[in-house]
């Protein structure tokens, strides 16, 4: 794949988005959407930016989806991180929520969660009552769970 290089001198409204890789030196108002995102130090992005590595040098108002997120030293982000890792220098700036999540791309590799009005309340209010606070790192509130044995230990 390719590099695709926006210009210190373009100001871009909207939506922008290949499969491989930008270097943003200019502004962009809107999505961007590629693999590789570096994002130049005179750089700024206003919106939605979304790939699998993403380098953060400038300034980013909105949002990051990236499996792996980077704000170097000079990097001013205010919004929201929403990666599988994240590296933040010390003298990065920051000011906003992360989330660490296995697929920030939405490609599906996540197990799909049940939205809360898929479940009546008193069906989740059941199940919690009947696990005893049995909950494993491999289970999650409200999934049916198995009694536990008895231990036959002293």
């Amino acid at each position: 794949m390719s590099e695709s290089v926006i210009a210190d001198d373009l100001h871009i409204k909207g939506e922008v988005t290949t499969l491989g890789d930008i270097e943003l030196k200019g502004t962009l108002e809107g999505e961007v959407t590629c693999r590789t995102l570096l994002i130049a130090e005179d750089a700024k992005i206003e919106g939605k930016a979304t790939a699998e590595k993403v380098v953060v040098r400038g300034t980013v108002e909105g949002t990051i989806n990236g499996v792996r997120v980077t704000l170097t030293s000079s990097a001013k982000v205010k919004g929201e991180l929403v990666c599988k890792a994240l590296s933040v220098d010390e003298e990065a700036y920051f000011d906003g929520t992360s989330q660490r999540v296995n697929d920030p791309l939405g490609l599906g590799q996540e197990e799909r969660k049940p939205k809360a009005e898929e479940k009546p309340a008193s069906a989740t209010a059941e199940a919690s009552k009947s696990t005893n606070g049995n909950i494993t790192p491999d289970k999650r509130p409200g999934d049916k769970l198995q009694p536990l044995a008895a231990s036959g230990g002293h």
